[in-house]
């Protein structure tokens, strides 16, 4: 705190600085312009004046701009407070529909989804026919639980937006949360028509069409993901379940150990060497991510979620943790539980964990998820 507040302290100096410097230059200028014209006449007299003005400007106090702050890669709490201030701010509506959208994109990566869809709904408000913000929202009502909304959010992106892989991919997602794979292997097949290298896109398709019954063209679609992302995790271990399902022993144990060799959190992988009587010394680690997880989950998510095997969350809109993962199909998207993973429902986070304890908090929630 000291040395924060004497930075501060020191920066306030600097600003006074530079204003002074700004000030002396300018009076300098303004001497030097209204001294005897033939002190400062002809060329040499210009280039001095000139100098003087590009001085003074580098001189004075840089002004932070809330609209270029907003639409930053930065500080994800500077980008929300900046858009904010473009929200409330004498803007136009098209920054401020910017601004709302981009401030509910900072909400939905920090765990904040109820905060996110009123973001989105302002931002479609000012402008519908921003694809963006109509994607957005469907994701937002997808984490909540909301397959029918997200569907009909993400089905409007698409109508605005035709040619966007991502959006069939996502509502193609959100059809197989639904329970509907049949439109799930729809979307995805013609999100990979737009984009054939999306191996998300082929894992997901194979997904679908195991539930589907269709596990030779699930195997398919995992080796084309594995092939164009050899380090996918996910697309080996959901091949690995596919092998397992047509007696393919040795298959499928080659795969699950890949997976955790490139993913030890996976916690499904672990079971699947279980049951396939292999549990070696990947499994072990696997074990142990899990175990940590589950003190961390205790120690930080539990005065909000329900962390355990039973029991039901103290923040109703918190959902428990053994039902987080099953909210999306079997390991297709594993990425959106890493997304504020520790954040409070509907509320900004008040705490960071590095990246290798969020690991560990996943494997844990994965480890729920199979649980009987």
């Amino acid at each position: 705190m000291i040395l924060r507040k004497g930075g501060a302290e020191r920066g306030n100096d600097s600003e006074e600085i530079k204003s002074i410097a700004g000030e002396g230059m300018m009076r300098t200028m303004t001497r030097a312009c209204s001294a005897k014209p033939a002190a400062f006449s002809g060329l040499a007299g210009t280039k001095f004046i000139l100098a003087m003005l590009v001085l003074a400007a580098l001189a004075l106090p840089v002004r932070a701009d809330p609209l270029e702050d907003c639409s930053s890669r930065g500080d994800p709490q500077k980008r929300i407070d900046a858009c904010s201030a473009v929200i409330d701010g004498s803007y136009g509506g098209a920054d401020k529909a910017r601004a709302y959208r981009i401030r509910g994109e900072a909400r939905l990566s920090a765990g904040a989804s109820e905060q996110a869809i009123a973001d989105f709904t302002q931002a479609i408000a000012l402008a519908p026919r921003e694809s963006l913000s109509h994607a957005g929202r469907g994701q937002a009502l997808l984490t909540r639980g909301d397959a029918a909304g997200a569907i009909v959010d993400l089905s409007e992106a698409i109508r605005l937006a035709p040619d966007s892989a991502f959006y069939r991919n996502a509502r193609g997602h959100a059809h197989l949360v639904a329970g509907e794979p049949g439109d799930a292997a729809e979307d995805f097949s013609e999100s990979i028509r737009l984009d054939p290298k999306s191996a998300s896109a082929h894992n997901n398709r194979g997904l679908a069409r195991s539930k589907l019954g269709s596990t030779d063209a699930a195997i398919a679609d995992y080796t084309a993901a594995i092939v164009i992302n050899p380090l996918y995790a996910l697309a080996y271990n959901n091949r690995a379940y596919a092998y397992e399902a047509k007696g393919a022993k040795t298959e499928a144990m080659a795969d699950f150990r890949r997976a955790l060799q490139i993913d030890p959190t996976l916690a499904g992988a672990r079971a699947g060497l279980e049951r396939l009587g292999a549990k070696g010394e990947s499994v072990a680690e696997t074990d142990r991510l899990v175990s940590d997880g589950k003190k961390l989950a205790e120690k930080n998510c539990a005065w909000c979620h329900a962390t355990g095997a039973k029991g039901q969350s103290s923040n109703p809109k918190a959902p428990p943790f053994r039902t987080i993962a099953r909210r999306y199909p079997v390991l297709a998207l594993r990425e959106p539980l890493s997304r504020g993973i520790a954040a409070p429902h509907d509320q900004m986070p008040n705490f960071k964990l590095p990246d290798a304890d969020v690991d560990k908090i996943i494997a844990y929630i994965d480890s729920l998820a199979r649980s009987p």
